[in-house]
């Protein structure tokens, strides 16, 4: 035997099947057998589609299409998908068979247990919801841990999004039932959702509460546990009707290597953008108002450094222009290679050097 497509151990197969079980009875009859033999096998005078049976395997439904006494079980266990589809067309087309028949041969374990369970809720969320079929959907939900108590008080609301929460429950409750509500929660000593939630109980929560609202909050339940998958074009973001959108190429994916020849070759052939790419050497100022130095390229060879010479004479010009003008003042040793200076206004001593070994 083939395994099932769906395991009824399971909590969205088991609430699928509480709802399937409760549609057949005369309070949550939200579809009738007539629509589900339109629903799962639709057909006219010249055509028809399987949405059911192809899904089950032969030893399922080789029983199920002789008991309808359309076929013999040895060929029923035989038949592909196609000749069950001609057979039971021909029945349904002949009256052999009706929509009661139809429905009765398919329990609704079997429905539940081998087709899709998305197309199975389409079916029975495009019924007349009624009071009591809602009730059973969250109350059956609820007892599943499909969805707790927070998750539902922060999912109602009402008014168009206007109330939310305990105040889309309250605002459909008497002074009365509002007094009682509040006694509960006192008593039980439980503010959580879940205390609050338990505190109205469903059948004050339904009976009380816009059925649209709480249809609202069975499809969010739905499609949270994925029950229903969002269509692709709810899925995309949404575009301006009027705007023309232009395809824009993509850049084809570089299957160089970083370090490959043609990468390098590349790098090098790019303009430079003014950034610095490493950071500067030391010794590198920035350059101020009367200085201007290039730095267009970072890693360029930086200026030669003075020679010996010209920095003794920058320090010689210094120590001459700041020093005061007084005898006593000490001027440093001239360079054997430059003509000393002598000045009258100088004292004697001052204009010869010292020479160790000697006195002055």
């Amino acid at each position: 035997m083939d395994k099932a497509r769906n395991d009824l151990s399971a909590a969205v197969p088991k609430f699928c099947l509480a709802l399937e079980e409760h549609r057949r009875t005369n309070d949550g009859r939200v579809r009738t057998s007539q629509e589900m033999l339109a629903s799962f096998f639709t057909h006219d005078d010249k055509s028809s589609s399987d949405k059911i049976l192809k899904y089950l395997p032969n030893d399922v439904r080789g029983p199920i299409i002789a008991a309808w006494g359309i076929r013999g079980i040895k060929a029923a266990l035989r038949d592909n998908d196609e000749k069950v589809q001609s057979v039971v067309y021909d029945a349904l087309v002949a009256g052999d068979i009706d929509h009661v028949a139809f429905e009765d041969g398919l329990a609704p374990e079997t429905i539940i247990r081998w087709v899709p369970l998305s197309d199975w809720w389409a079916f029975w969320r495009g019924g007349k919801l009624t009071k009591q079929a809602i009730h059973k959907a969250l109350s059956t939900a609820y007892e599943l841990y499909l969805f707790d108590a927070r998750w539902f008080l922060d999912t109602i609301q009402g008014k168009g999004g206007s109330i939310k929460g305990t105040d889309v429950l309250a605002d459909g409750l008497t002074k009365e039932d509002l007094t009682g509500w509040i006694r509960r929660i006192h008593e039980t000593g439980d503010g959580s959702p879940k205390g609050m939630v338990s505190a109205l109980g469903w059948d004050k929560i339904v009976a009380k509460t816009a059925n649209d609202v709480l249809i609202s909050v069975l499809d969010a339940m739905v499609a949270k546990v994925g029950l229903v998958l969002s269509s692709p074009r709810e899925s995309s973001p949404r575009v301006d009707s009027g705007a023309k959108l232009e395809a824009q190429p993509e850049p084809a994916p570089s299957t160089a290597d970083e370090t490959s020849p043609e990468r390098v070759l590349e790098t090098l052939e790019k303009p430079d953008d003014g950034a610095w790419s490493m950071p500067p050497q030391q010794g590198a100022h920035a350059n101020n108002d009367d200085d201007e130095i290039d730095v267009s390229d970072p890693t360029g060879p930086l200026p030669p450094p003075p020679s010996e010479e010209a920095i003794n004479i920058v320090l010689e010009e210094e120590l001459v222009s700041s020093a005061p003008q007084t005898p006593t003042s000490v001027m440093a040793a001239p360079r054997a290679s430059e003509p000393e200076i002598s000045s009258p206004n100088r004292p004697l001593r001052d204009r010869f050097p010292f020479r160790p070994g000697t006195k002055r």
